[in-house]
Formats: C-alpha cells, sequence, structure tokens
C-alpha cells in the first residue's frame, strides 16, 4: 500500500513533533482515556463517557489535528470511520461525500475502534507498533511505515 506522505514528509513530521513517537493511552479511575506523550506530558486529546471506543477517539482526534490536509485525499468507502461532509449540499444524499471536494470537511470519527484509525495512520504513512499494556494503560511507537 502506499502511503499519503512521502518518506522524507514522515521523518519530517517525526523529527518536528519528537514528543508523539512514544504514545501512551491511559485510563483514569472515572473511565476517561488521555493520551500521554514521550515525556509523560499530558496532551489535550481525550475521551470520557460509554458506549464507543474511547482509545480510538484518542487517536482520531490526533488524527484530525495532525493530518488533517492527509484525510482528504483517502476515498471514505475505504476506511472506516473517515467521512467527506459536505455542508453545502441541497440534498442530504449529497453530504456525506466518497471523495473530498473544495466545500468538504474531512475528519475520522474514532469512536468505530483504534484499528480503523490505526489503518487511516497507515495509509497516511505511519505505524503504531504495541509496546506494553498493563491495567490501565497501552503504550505505542510511532514510527514510519
Amino acid at each position: 500500500m502506499r502511503a499519503i506522505l512521502n518518506k522524507e514528509a514522515r521523518e519530517e513530521f517525526l523529527s518536528t513533533n519528537w514528543k508523539f513517537s512514544t504514545m501512551a493511552f491511559k485510563w483514569s479511575k472515572s473511565g476517561v482515556c488521555r493520551l500521554y506523550d514521550r515525556r509523560n506530558d499530558q496532551t489535550k486529546f481525550y475521551a470520557g463517557g460509554y458506549g464507543y471506543d474511547k482509545k480510538g477517539t484518542v487517536l482520531g482526534e490526533f488524527i484530525n489535528t495532525y493530518f488533517a490536509e492527509e484525510l482528504k485525499k483517502l476515498d471514505s468507502s475505504k476506511f472506516y470511520g473517515l467521512s467527506h461532509y459536505n455542508k453545502n449540499a441541497k440534498s442530504s444524499k449529497r453530504r456525506f461525500l466518497k471523495y473530498a471536494s473544495k466545500n468538504t470537511r474531512s475528519y475520522v470519527d474514532g469512536g468505530c475502534g483504534f484499528n480503523c484509525m490505526a489503518d487511516i495512520l497507515l495509509k497516511i504513512g505511519f505505524k503504531m507498533l504495541f509496546v506494553q499494556e498493563t491495567k490501565n494503560s497501552s503504550i505505542y511507537t510511532l514510527t514510519t511505515k
């Protein structure tokens, strides 16, 4: 599978955002999932509540923040959780599109699952490698494909 970002762009991202080379998803006693970076600093990405994949939602927020332009290049029918929403569509049938256009907002909904978000990251050009899991955390490394 060919990645959206070329090798130089992927290495540049990891060089600039080196704190995300290690990603720790930690759950609080109340059930909130938060993303911590390589230095174990809390990031702005978190999810709470019930009834969906919180770890996937946190990863989805990360993807929406850092890879918004790359999401526009993906076919939404091939990636579960990816949407290209056209707010200017006259018909409700044309609001969610297969491909992005100038009027669409592209985003992922990580509540559909962590693996779906990892597949989208893989298409962009990054792998999530599992490191360790404890009672209240899962740790991954983000590497280039």
